[in-house]
């Protein structure tokens, strides 16, 4: 209001000495009204139009003000979605998980049988071997009628299985070309047994990419093949063979004597699991026994492609594979360095490698922001069996507090030693078998108790964690 009032008697001023001093005007010829019209007149259409310029010129600057704000919002919205898109892709690629079909072991027990090899599920196949099954040697002589049994009994239940390829854990102590032409002839002779000498087969025998946690390398080897419906792993490893005869072999032998206490007493071992591609399409003999029409005319018949996804498999062999139940999925794993031998340093290690792990399992949520989190899918309380190879009590006890340690913050609410697996008591050193024992044991605890089971691998200064569960739509987590 001053601001208008200042405006119009700055203008009025101005007006009045231009037209007294300036303008010639004659005010004798001119009437008392337009002299006062012309005083005031100017100034006040002056002061409005100068007050109007500046009303249009700011409403132009908000304009222009909100058009850059609603930009920079514009520009802000996308970047959040495309750290949205990029996180959920980040997550999804995180969370591939693969599933176990059929599971086959032979192993020798450090001590006694396990009790719960009674209580596997159907499609878990569990042998306990005997010290006198275990015939000294080579390795391969020692393991070779074992994986001639495993390949018998899966082809046997699962034909397709026989079109698969075949991925071999190496054993470091055996020549490789030695392993390959061995297995490639065991399978062969199985596909034949099982199948008919008329039915050939590939002998794909190839070694197993990577290290490390078996589900993170199967997912490799399918990703490399896109091919490839599935793979058959197998790893096998017997270090009792071949030691000497002699009872006290090793006794004297201070750091043979270490590796035995974090490793076990030397056994012998044969692990074979088969997991399939998800998003495999229903083979046409399964679709036939769920109603479908057989007298449906050809053109009116979907058909995706000449292998419809199931690789090599013959078309009548499909349903054996996909008939077989599924296990258990196994998510990626997470790892990390150990830096620390104390159990609440160790725990503090490894509890962010065990939040990663029940990420990658779907098992604890992970949301972009806070106001997408979603409470409903932390589920990790739900883990109910755990399978490590911490060593010998007087070593591993620290390894094993710091475990349960971890599994507490998430109210895990598990026995670390009843409801507990460790691979080097209950099976000793099984070699390069190791790794998959273990994954068998989890996918087998796993089936059976319904409800996630934990893998915690140790491997020097190095510790990873991954899960097994039920499928999403069975699993009481």
């Amino acid at each position: 209001m001053w601001r208008m009032l200042g405006l119009f008697g700055g203008l009025t001023i101005g007006w009045w000495g231009l037209l007294w001093l300036v303008l010639p005007v004659s005010w004798q010829r001119i009437s008392p009204s337009a002299i006062l019209l012309l005083h005031l007149g100017p100034p006040m259409l002056l002061s409005v139009g100068i007050k109007l310029w500046a009303h249009l010129k700011e409403k132009r600057a908000q304009a222009e003000a909100q058009r850059q704000e609603a930009l920079a919002q514009s520009e802000r919205d996308g970047q959040r979605e495309a750290a949205r898109a990029q996180h959920m892709a980040a997550l999804a690629e995180r969370q591939r998980a693969v599933g176990c079909r059929w599971l086959w072991a032979a192993a020798l027990p450090a001590k006694d049988e396990p009790a719960w090899l009674a209580e596997t599920a159907d499609g878990s196949y569990w042998q306990a071997l005997g010290a006198d099954d275990v015939k000294p040697g080579e390795a391969l002589d020692a393991l070779e009628p074992y994986l001639a049994e495993m390949l018998s009994s899966l082809y046997a239940e699962a034909p397709g299985g026989a079109w698969l390829p075949l991925y071999l854990e190496t054993m470091p102590l055996v020549s490789g070309v030695e392993q390959l032409t061995r297995a490639k002839a065991l399978k062969q002779a199985a596909a034949a047994e099982a199948l008919g000498a008329d039915c050939h087969v590939s002998g794909d025998c190839r070694f197993l990419p990577g290290s490390g946690p078996i589900a993170d390398r199967v997912l490799q080897a399918l990703q490399q093949d896109p091919e490839l419906p599935g793979v058959v792993v197998v790893a096998a490893d017997a270090p009792l063979a071949q030691q000497d005869d002699d009872e006290d072999w090793g006794a004297s032998d201070p750091a043979l004597q270490a590796h035995r206490r974090w490793h076990g007493e030397p056994g012998m071992a044969v692990v074979a699991m088969l997991f399939l591609r998800d998003g495999l399409p229903v083979p046409q003999a399964m679709l036939a026994e769920e109603g479908a029409d057989p007298y449906q005319p050809y053109w009116e018949k979907e058909f995706s492609g000449p292998a419809a996804g199931w690789g090599a498999v013959p078309a009548s062999r499909q349903a054996s594979l996909a008939q077989l139940p599924l296990l258990a999925v196994m998510a990626q794993s997470s790892s990390a360095s150990l830096a620390q031998d104390k159990a609440l340093q160790l725990a503090r290690q490894l509890q962010p490698v065990l939040d990663n792990a029940l990420v990658n399992a779907a098992l604890l949520d992970y949301p972009f922001s806070p106001e997408e989190a979603k409470p409903d899918t932390r589920q990790a309380a739900g883990l109910a069996w755990l399978c490590h190879n911490s060593g010998q009590i007087d070593v591993g006890g620290v390894r094993l507090a710091a475990i349960a340690t971890a599994l507490s913050r998430h109210e895990v609410e598990l026995h670390p030693i009843d409801e507990a697996s460790n691979v080097v008591r209950e099976w000793g050193d099984a070699g390069a078998a190791t790794s998959m024992l273990l994954a068998a044991t989890a996918v087998s605890h796993s089936a059976r108790l319904q409800a996630p089971a934990v893998i915690t691998q140790f491997h020097h200064d190095q510790v990873s964690l991954a899960l097994a569960r039920p499928p999403a739509e069975e699993s009481t987590a």
